[in-house]
């Protein structure tokens, strides 16, 4: 093999290989951007995501986004009210697994299952799943 065609055979792979970066960061940018920048549609983010999804991928007029607009705040809130509803049942159906399998656990098992479920409940709050802990009562606490 001469030397001109071991380059040019080191320039196709390196080529190949940078293609290859460049085709895995760009799916890699959506993905990060798509999920993990803008995250899991929160409650009160589904009716504008739906307007603006709309308003792109139909080209709405000015006169038609003002006819859709209360279809989607509708929508929105029925599915609001669907999230709800099944995160209550979800939450519900959890408590009575733990429940159920506390009894079967050593005391530092039981201790492991309620650091679990702590650091669970901090992850919902954050995504916006659960409503945070309550304001601590400033009327019961003792006045300095």
């Amino acid at each position: 093999m001469n030397e001109a065609l071991k380059w040019k055979l080191a320039f196709a792979f390196l080529l190949v290989f940078v293609a290859g970066a460049a085709t895995g960061s760009f799916f890699g940018l959506h993905h990060l951007r798509r999920h993990v920048i803008l995250g899991p549609p929160h409650s009160g983010d589904v009716k504008e995501r739906m307007q603006e999804h709309f308003r792109r991928a139909l080209d709405l007029t000015a006169d038609q986004e003002k006819k859709v607009g209360p279809i989607v705040e509708s929508t929105s809130a029925k599915l609001e009210t669907i999230r709800v509803e099944t995160a209550e049942r979800v939450r519900t159906v959890m408590e009575e697994s733990k429940r159920q399998i506390a009894p079967l656990l050593t005391p530092e098992q039981q201790s492991k299952l309620d650091k679990l479920d702590k650091e669970h409940r901090s992850m919902m709050m954050h995504h916006g799943f659960l409503p945070g802990p309550p304001p601590a009562d400033k009327s019961a606490s003792p006045a300095p």
